[in-house]
């Protein structure tokens, strides 16, 4: 007998007395924060598909962003806003266009309170006290008087009116994550000693102003169970600020954590289990109202087990649903999905730009995603290296139809991410090599590992496979020699030292100490992961901080790890001048004691001008008599990410079936920089 599954159940969500709306499953969208408004708040028809997309793929409910009730609470250079009237006609649109693929929509109501800085909203920043939030800006805000809180709660209603004016089914109130509402809540932001001093004060007054703005609306509150920093607000003191709430206006609560202080709680780590906010989440059962919780519920498994357990009613998806809609079709009816990797790319882009994504390229990138061209019956192209930007490109032409053989010399496809996947802070990076492995099975794809991929041998192959293109992912130019003492049996390019210790990775001994040049995000990674099972790591590095090129969320737990490990000593913006075997003489002048093997990494070395990227295109194309591309190359500027890497794989299949899908062998060479594989 085959078991329902509770995430497939409906819920009817509203009290008595109020029109109900019933969720045809228990899998909503999270108020994820994507950057793809207008400056001025309005709503996109890139935002728009991209939602729509995520309705049609079978969710419930789909929420927009923290969406702003007043201009001086925008947070984002692009974010949504339900400030004016003139809001209401766009998001009719998109609560139109929800409706139609069966989908409740929602929309989350927020201020940013002293996180909105005056450089992005052009007005002065507010705050229950005057405490500057030393992540958003550290703009110092002005204290609201309380005529001005009053007013305040005035523009949460006026944005409630908005919301019913345009559509929407569900209104959540932002009570979470450090924003104006929390703010209250805190004493890291609230010092005040009139009536809003007591944490409940503003959130009840908005409470009730929402409800008698949209009386028969489904409302709920986002609620953060720990807020994070020591002197925040604890999860028991959470629960008895959400007692004195006024619940009875409530037909549901949103589960999540953290705050501006506390980020690695709102976007959790990969290192973190799933499900982290189960615990917590128990806790609500007491107020009697329906839960939806959050919380790295990154697979079908975990979210039906919380369901089924009645930890909650329904659960918040915010990146696996990014990362691919389909996941949707995972949890209800087991359909393939594109799984998130928990990188935190997306969360890190959000100050940069639109928010993308690491595994989906499609996403967030100024448009409404464009489906790789159709080609041809019989069309063929070999990819040269098995590693993101390759396995992402055959992925897209073989979709597309096309016969695609794939060479690699390695022993498994995946390149650096074979790599990547063992270290402490990115557990989940075995996710997308495991899924692009299946993808290859499922479509055919020829994957020849073990085999040297230089000119001549791509050539032949191209010329016997009757290949009507060729793909270069393999990195392009690498760094070539230029460490001082470079030629010591101790020195050690880092990724090489890695492939050359699988004991190392698969959890075997670790050496007593070691060095490592170089302070970028692989050699962060390495000297966590080192570090953290007991080698004594020396990390010195030209870099100014660790690892430039990655965001705040993706090094959040790591760098205050190496930093507070009395085993490991961190010099920075220095280089290395010279090395004797045993010692380095930094460019300060001083030396110190290098401790065992000393592993580089190529953010450090120059490139190898020898053969350029270029070079090698032209010679292969010459000598294959094909049309050539470049995927994932490191002859730009763009940092050599997995999520650039990734990009580029994507961008060359494209450019590569549009081509071909015009039946042309004779179209001018293609070319395309992008990130290292």
């Amino acid at each position: 007998m085959t078991t329902e599954l509770y995430a497939a159940r409906p819920l009817t969500l509203g009290r008595k007395g109020r029109t109900p709306r019933t969720l045809r499953n228990r899998l909503a969208s999270a108020p994820m924060e994507r950057n793809y408004g207008t400056t001025d708040g309005h709503i996109t028809e890139q935002y728009i598909d991209y939602l729509v997309t995520r309705a049609k793929a079978g969710l419930g409910l789909v929420t927009t962003e923290a969406t702003y009730v007043r201009a001086d609470g925008k947070g984002r250079t692009h974010q949504l806003g339900l400030h004016t009237d003139a809001m209401i006609p766009g998001l009719r649109a998109l609560t139109d266009a929800l409706h139609a693929e069966g989908a409740l929509a929602a929309v989350e109501l927020n201020h940013g309170g002293r996180t909105a800085q005056m450089a992005l909203s052009g007005f002065k920043n507010l705050a229950p006290s005057p405490v500057p939030c030393a992540v958003a800006g550290g703009e110092i805000p002005r204290e609201l008087t309380a005529v001005e809180c009053l007013e305040l709660v005035e523009a949460y209603g006026t944005a409630a009116r908005r919301a019913v004016e345009a559509g929407f089914d569900v209104i959540n109130i932002h009570g979470a994550h450090g924003y104006l509402i929390h703010q209250f809540m805190s004493p890291v932001s609230n010092h005040r000693t009139d009536e809003f001093a007591a944490p409940e004060r503003f959130l009840n007054l908005v409470i009730d102003a929402v409800r008698a703005a949209a009386p028969d609306a489904i409302i709920g509150m986002r609620v953060s169970v720990v807020e994070g920093p020591e002197d925040g607000i604890s999860a028991d003191r959470q629960l008895e600020i959400i007692a004195r709430a006024h619940l009875d206006q409530l037909d549901f609560l949103d589960l999540s954590a953290g705050s501006y202080e506390a980020g690695e709680w709102i976007v959790q780590s990969g290192e973190w289990k799933p499900g982290i906010l189960a615990d917590y989440a128990r806790a609500y059962r007491r107020f009697g109202l329906p839960l939806g919780m959050a919380g790295r519920l990154n697979s079908p498994a975990i979210i039906e087990e919380v369901l089924r357990e009645g930890t909650c009613d329904f659960v918040s998806l915010a990146r696996a649903i990014h990362a691919d809609p389909a996941f949707v079709g995972g949890v209800l009816s087991g359909e393939r999905y594109r799984p998130c990797i928990a990188c935190n790319v997306c969360i890190d882009n959000l100050g940069l730009g639109q928010v993308t994504c690491t595994v989906n390229p499609a996403v967030g990138r100024s448009r409404v995603p464009v489906p790789t061209p159709a080609v041809r019956a019989g069309t063929r192209v070999v990819v040269v290296g098995a590693g993101p930007a390759g396995l992402t490109a055959a992925r897209e032409l073989a979709e597309a139809g096309v016969q695609v053989t794939v060479l690699d010399d390695g022993a498994r496809p995946g390149g650096q991410f074979a790599l990547a996947e063992r270290m402490k802070s990115t557990p989940d990076f075995h996710r997308f090599a495991q899924w692009s492995v299946e993808e290859n099975a499922r479509l055919g794809i020829d994957l020849r590992l073990g085999t040297r991929a230089d000119t001549n041998e791509v050539a032949a192959l191209a010329r016997e496979t009757g290949a009507d293109a060729v793909v270069l992912a393999t990195g392009g130019s690498r760094p070539g020699a230029g460490f001082p003492g470079g030629n010591s049996p101790k020195v050690s390019d880092i990724r090489e030292w890695l492939a050359a210790h699988p004991d190392v990775l698969a959890g075997g001994d670790v050496p007593e100490a070691v060095t490592i040049w170089g302070a970028d995000s692989v050699a962060m990674s390495v000297a966590d992961t080192l570090a953290d099972r007991g080698s004594a790591v020396l990390l010195i590095g030209p870099q100014k901080v660790i690892a430039p090129e990655s965001g705040r969320r993706a090094k959040i737990l790591a760098v205050p790890r190496l930093e507070a490990n009395p085993q490991v000593r961190i010099r920075l913006g220095v280089s290395i001048e010279e090395y004797d075997g045993a010692r380095v003489r930094l460019s300060s002048g001083d030396w110190l004691d290098a401790p065992g093997e000393i592993l580089v990494s190529r953010s450090v070395l120059p490139l190898d001008g020898s053969v350029s990227a270029r070079q090698r295109d032209t010679e292969l194309s010459r000598a294959a008599g094909v049309p050539v591309t470049l995927a994932g190359t490191v002859v730009d500027q763009t940092p050599a990410i997995a999520s650039n890497a990734v990009k580029s794989g994507y961008d060359a299949a494209q450019r590569v079936a549009s081509m071909l899908a015009g039946a042309d062998r004779d179209l001018p060479e293609l070319t395309l920089n992008g990130a290292a594989s």
